[in-house]
């Protein structure tokens, strides 16, 4: 069965979820990583850049990866320990913007949702209805080369707010925070698992996979890359490409420029 990776900032932040998943460290070269039955965890370090480089590094490396979950603290006008998931996310700097397909209200335990807007910098501008952080732009950039928008999820927790600025907020805090967010973020690993983690998909994807590397050669590099896209496509489309056509090809490079512009071509539909 495919991963949920839950990625977080600091040390603080991740606590939770390593004591609640009984995580075990992972000596994986240039990223700090944690794993358990079923679920990864990511501590990326401070700031959007590192956090891209982290969850690129790990998605590029583990396609058994199906779904992203970034959790961490914020600053918003809402009240102290109030939890929250992001319909949008946006990069200050250059106004990129990304939009989560949220799941169902029955799968997200009634939670509101808010617009996370990702600074270098530090901002204590609190306003109703945006969450500040440093990561969700960067997690989000390097996500979505990989994974489908359903497939990442944002769960936030405020941790100042005009009443209680930054500056008197302690390290230690966060854990207890995250705490609040982890009924939440579990919730949303059963929802990434009924709809996206399933075995079947798993299947499909070494089966397509399989039939491809037998008449196309890859490197394993590119053989990542395929079953990236055999994944994104599965997502999708709800099917697999048609392989055939794909077996034709005559190099790994067509192969991958094939599937990039299939899955591009998808129209998605969004039901109530």
């Amino acid at each position: 069965m495919s991963l949920v990776c839950i990625s977080t900032a600091l040390a603080a932040e991740s606590r939770p979820f390593i004591d609640a998943l009984n995580l075990r460290h992972v000596h994986t070269r240039g990223i700090r990583l944690y794993a358990g039955d079923g679920f990864l965890l990511l501590q990326t370090g401070l700031g959007k850049l590192q956090a891209a480089s982290a969850m690129a590094a790990l998605l590029h490396s583990r396609p058994d990866v199906g779904a992203v979950l970034n959790a961490g603290v914020c600053g918003s006008a809402a009240e102290i320990g109030s939890v929250h998931l992001a319909h949008e996310v946006v990069d200050v700097a250059t106004g990129r913007r990304w939009f989560p397909h949220l799941p169902p209200q029955r799968h997200a335990g009634q939670l509101p949702s808010c617009a996370v807007h990702t600074c270098d910098n530090v901002d204590i501008s609190y306003r109703d209805g945006v969450l500040f952080d440093m990561e969700a732009a960067g997690i989000a950039m390097a996500a979505s080369t990989y994974l489908s928008s359903d497939a990442i999820q944002y769960v936030k927790v405020v941790s100042d707010n005009s009443s209680a600025t930054l500056a008197a907020f302690e390290p230690a805090r966060a854990s207890e925070l995250m705490s609040a967010c982890l009924p939440a973020v579990m919730t949303l690993c059963d929802w990434f698992r009924q709809n996206h983690l399933a075995d079947d998909s798993a299947r499909i994807i070494e089966s397509c996979s399989r039939d491809i590397l037998g008449k196309v050669r890859h490197s394993v590099s590119d053989t990542r890359q395929l079953q990236r896209l055999l994944q994104r496509h599965l997502s999708l489309a709800g099917r697999a490409p048609d392989i055939s056509t794909l077996q034709r090809l005559g190099s790994a490079r067509q192969v991958r420029a094939r599937l990039q512009q299939a899955v591009q071509a998808i129209t998605l539909r969004y039901e109530p």
